[in-house]
């Protein structure tokens, strides 16, 4: 975890402690400080501020890709402006969710992230199917649409509309790891690091419009 307000800090270490399924690796009160995190143990997910003492947690989550591919970072955090939300999953962030929220969502969404969701709290849910609604088309110079395979496309329209993993599986008679290895094609010809980024990017190409 990535939280500069101890209380908060030691309010998701007790979280997570008494979870009984998770376990925290690492801390850090900066972007400065987690980016000097050993690589073993690689965590799994990582719940990042927003507003962090010198560089941004939207600005750390692309650095933490880097550092840990395949880590899932949820943002949990007060700040909910519209461009502070699209650059965190633009940078790669999986899931937004709000401080204020109870234990039991933030542990909810961190379970939600690793079965293949995006969680976000309803707010921001709403603001980033809003700005991906009202988003223009725009056209696809770079032919990123043309690029995906008949499977990724139907698993990306799906996963634009909301769906997570198992029912984009039940939907379209997959198994799960089938969907997750079509999403990771996804993002390794997108050059992307997450569901919602692939989503957003997605809608404004004009995907799934007609």
């Amino acid at each position: 975890m990535v939280e500069d307000d101890p209380h908060f800090r030691l309010f998701l270490d007790s979280l997570l402690g008494v979870s009984g399924r998770h376990e925290v690796v690492a801390t850090a009160a900066s972007a400065e400080e987690a980016i000097a995190w050993p690589k073993q143990p690689a965590p799994h997910v990582a719940l990042v501020d927003v507003g962090l003492p010198g560089q941004s947690g939207s600005q750390l989550v692309g650095d933490l890709l880097t550092k840990f591919p395949g880590l899932l970072v949820i943002m949990v955090s007060a700040v909910s402006d519209d461009a502070v939300v699209m650059e965190a999953i633009r940078r790669g962030a999986t899931g937004y969710v709000l401080k204020g929220v109870s234990g039991p969502e933030i542990i909810a969404a961190i379970d939600d992230a690793l079965a293949g969701g995006a969680p976000m709290s309803p707010a921001i849910a709403r603001k980033v199917l809003g700005l991906m609604r009202t988003a223009p088309a725009v056209k696809d110079p770079a032919g990123d649409l043309a690029r995906l395979t008949p499977r990724e496309t139907e698993v990306l329209e799906l996963v634009a509309a909301g769906a997570g993993d198992k029912e984009v599986a039940a939907q379209l008679g997959l198994a799960r790891p089938t969907v997750k290895n079509c999403l990771l094609g996804i993002y390794a010809k997108w050059r992307v690091g997450s569901r919602t980024e692939a989503a957003v990017k997605f809608v404004r190409a004009g995907g799934g419009r007609s």
